[in-house]
């Protein structure tokens, strides 16, 4: 896990990303404490990056990614939010989600092929 110290720096390395998960947490939260070992165990077999932002340091984390509650786990696909959870974190899902963006790709797709459209002469 990665802790996040400059919220602009943090932003910057989320948006780098090609699959990275921002960690909000607050000092002093029981659920965050519980969360956070299970996180980086959970996850650790998909070598993707985890920023923690800790919401009491970097109180712009709340209004920037609108978390109302921590913790707060959020799945950023090419710097764009794909997946969010808050305080109760359904780790199979997280790992679902991240195994098939990771199982995709960078390939473009093919959406005629994806949709099954046929070519009319």
């Amino acid at each position: 896990m990665i802790p996040v110290t400059d919220f602009n720096d943090g932003l910057s390395q989320l948006a780098a990303a090609d699959l990275a998960v921002a960690y909000v947490s607050l000092p002093g939260c029981s659920v965050c404490v519980s969360v956070k070992p299970q996180l980086i165990q959970r996850l650790s077999d998909f070598k993707v990056p985890i920023y923690q932002f800790d919401a009491h340091q970097l109180p712009e984390v709340a209004g920037e990614f609108q978390v109302m509650t921590a913790p707060a786990v959020l799945l950023f696909a090419k710097g764009k939010e794909v997946d969010r959870q808050a305080r109760f974190i359904d780790f199979d899902r997280l790992e679902k989600k991240i195994g098939d963006y990771q199982s995709a790709g960078n390939e473009p797709v093919d959406y005629a092929q994806l949709f099954g459209a046929t070519k009319t002469d």
